[in-house]
């Protein structure tokens, strides 16, 4: 399964240019061939960050302690 998107990071008038397979995690964008293999990835690119920061984003989100 699929969640088929605009890529919110771009101007993208064409639905479905910009996917992420559920089950793992991989995402990628069509039109300018972007991508990924999982959520840190994703985060990373979504909010332009380094992976070690859209990790500890995530942790904290999900309030766990990445240093444990």
């Amino acid at each position: 399964m699929e969640w088929v998107v605009r890529n919110p990071r771009r101007t993208d008038h064409t639905p479905g240019s910009f996917k992420v397979t559920i089950a793992t995690g991989r995402w990628r964008d069509f039109a300018t061939e972007d991508k990924g293999g999982d959520l840190v990835a994703l985060a990373a690119y979504l909010f332009d960050l380094s992976q070690k920061e859209a990790a500890l984003r995530i942790a904290n989100m999900l309030r766990i302690d990445p240093y444990v």
